[in-house]
């Protein structure tokens, strides 16, 4: 009775291995696609000011995604940052857009008051986990900058892009 025991547990965990194992091969290929030098996945998603935004739209241009949360301190945190480069840029006339998406948003209410107290002017999108996944967010903040052919130039934290951005566009 003990011998079947362990074959039976031998095969479990074979099983399981290999579907972990498979599960990360997906997860990284989903990565390649999302990660510097990749093609940025389309999206068209409704905007807060009910204005439908479609990513390839915006081709030809500069596009600064940021993945984010209201909920979220280090978001919360790099919203200054952030406000203060689009400003710059803006003054500029760069040709860049900023959209910034909210992921995991579970009170309007609560998003819109830190869109405002935040002075996130530029575009903002809410979305479902679709977004998020062609992106493979895992954590946020991620910025993702595209150029304007629609490749991933970077794709990183706020206060290590916003230099790069700077130091492009030559701005201080």
């Amino acid at each position: 009775m003990i011998l079947p025991m362990k074959i039976n547990m031998k095969r479990s965990f074979i099983h399981a291995l290999t579907a972990v194992l498979l599960l990360m091969l997906c997860t990284r290929q989903s990565q390649a696609q999302a990660n510097a030098g990749a093609a940025a996945p389309d999206f068209t998603v409704q905007a807060l000011d009910g204005k439908t935004v479609t990513l390839s739209d915006f081709k030809g241009k500069y596009v600064l995604i940021d993945f984010w949360g209201s909920w979220c301190g280090p978001c919360r945190k790099s919203s200054p940052m952030m406000v203060e480069l689009y400003n710059k840029l803006k003054a500029k006339k760069a040709d860049m857009e900023f959209i910034s998406i909210a992921v995991n948003e579970r009170n309007d209410e609560v998003w819109k008051k830190a869109i405002k107290d935040d002075k996130l002017t530029w575009i903002q999108l809410k979305i479902d986990r679709n977004i998020s996944s062609k992106y493979s967010i895992v954590g946020v903040p991620t910025c993702i900058l595209v150029s304007p052919e629609g490749k991933i130039l970077y794709r990183e934290h706020p206060v290590s892009l916003i230099p790069k951005v700077k130091k492009m566009f030559g701005i201080e």
